[in-house]
């Protein structure tokens, strides 16, 4: 068809192999005799329907890591496989039959480094978690401390059997008491003749120097123990005494009603006390002042009382 070319266009289909069934193929073309006019173009015309044989096999080249043919292997000793040949087996090459990437039991440094964040992720977030709480806790803390708590716990205690600690005894101490209110006989009662008295009304207990005449006070205490029994009077005169008896039983001792300040004048003469002191039993007891025979007992009472105790004053 055109110049230098030997075919015909029979066999110039490249595309017959596509709708020829199997075992129809053409017969390979014969050899080409040698030419003598020179070629004149690089597209051949080849006939329709004729296959053209295949090309001769070029020997293949190396890709990356391996050497090219004819290339000498620098810096690699005798026997030894270039970087990145098939028999090293790293990052870059595939282990026999497997993956590429991590070997088997180990992880690559890319999965040990994520996991290694992942802990420190969930360190950091479980230190946060505690440290909120525990500052919670303190606040709430405080604010039952200032008093700004909207409820106070609620405590419930069971019942028990043992019994109350008795309070730490005290001092007994009886009030003053007027003598003109004790139960008088013999003789002795009341007046107020004479101005000065501390008893209400200024009454107090007059005719005491009779023999026989008498005051009887009933007192309680709290327990048995020893006290004292205090007596202001007024005596202008001669020093005085009285007898007394505690519980109906007379005491050897008689209280001195002495005229301490030397008064002349009776109305000035209430300044005068005295004590004795007496061994009482728990509850009520009686204390008696009687004037016995022969015995000097003029004096004026005006008050009583009574502190648990020896005691002065």
């Amino acid at each position: 068809m055109t110049a230098g070319h030997d075919g015909t266009p029979e066999n110039d289909d490249p595309f017959g192999y596509l709708y020829r069934s199997e075992g129809m193929e053409q017969p390979e073309p014969e050899a080409p005799q040698p030419r003598t006019t020179p070629r004149t173009s690089y597209n051949s015309v080849q006939r329709v329907g004729e296959r053209r044989p295949a090309p001769p096999q070029q020997p293949q080249q190396g890709g990356y890591g391996y050497p090219q043919q004819g290339q000498k292997n620098h810096g690699q000793g005798q026997g030894q496989p270039p970087y990145g040949g098939p028999q090293q087996q790293g990052y870059d090459t595939p282990p026999p039959g497997g993956r590429r990437g991590r070997q088997s039991g180990q992880d690559t440094p890319s999965r040990k480094g994520l996991l290694i964040g992942a802990v420190a992720v969930v360190a950091a977030v479980a230190i946060g978690i505690a440290f909120a709480m525990t500052n919670g806790s303190g606040d709430d803390g405080k604010k039952q401390a200032d008093g700004k708590a909207t409820s106070a716990p609620v405590t419930s205690t069971a019942p028990t059997t043992e019994p109350t600690p008795s309070a730490t005894p005290t001092e007994f101490a009886s009030p003053k008491v007027d003598a003109a209110t004790l139960a008088l006989a013999g003789g002795a009662q009341q007046s107020n003749q004479w101005p000065g008295a501390d008893a209400a009304n200024g009454t107090y207990v007059d005719h005491m120097g009779q023999p026989g005449a008498s005051a009887t006070w009933t007192v309680t205490v709290p327990r048995d123990d020893s006290y004292t029994l205090f007596i202001s009077y007024g005596n202008a005169g001669k020093d005085a005494n009285l007898t007394l008896a505690v519980n109906g039983t007379p005491r050897s001792n008689a209280v001195n009603l002495n005229n301490f300040g030397h008064y002349t004048e009776w109305d000035k003469a209430w300044s005068n006390h005295t004590y004795q002191w007496v061994d009482l039993k728990k509850g009520a007891n009686t204390l008696s002042l009687t004037c016995v025979p022969n015995t000097n007992c003029g004096v004026n009472l005006d008050q009583v009382w009574l502190k648990q105790g020896q005691v002065t004053k």
